[in-house]
């Protein structure tokens, strides 16, 4: 364990992830404290006494059944994207071609309409 003072405002440690104050002296390990030294964010000091700090791993919380019946959720919504998106798709194409016969009808009706107008001259 090694005693640091902290000179930066900007750190956070601990557990809790709490903001340190500029000037307080902590208890840390010794890669820690490295790693903040070299970051200019604390420095050693000799003073005898400082808060020790301790990091802690928080265990996850969702037990494993639960995550089957949420793989089943994803695997159903899934499936109902995809179910979707080509329906989607077929309904483009659909479009697409009424549009075209559409399009077809009308240059046809264009081209009567100017044949008849040649006629009548």
């Amino acid at each position: 364990m090694a005693l640091v003072e902290i000179v930066a405002s900007n750190l956070h440690a601990g557990a809790d992830l709490r903001k340190m104050e500029v000037g307080a002296v902590v208890d840390v390990d010794e890669a820690t404290a490295d790693r903040w030294i070299k970051t200019g964010k604390a420095k050693e000091t000799d003073k005898k006494k400082g808060e020790k700090l301790t990091f802690e791993v928080a265990t996850p919380s969702a037990k494993s059944a639960d995550l089957s019946g949420l793989q089943k959720q994803l695997a159903d919504a899934l499936e109902q994207n995809e179910k979707l998106t080509a329906d989607a798709e077929a309904k483009d194409n659909a479009h697409a071609d009424a549009l075209a016969a559409e399009k077809k009808r009308a240059d046809d009706a264009e081209a009567a309409l100017e044949e008849l107008k040649k006629k009548v001259k």
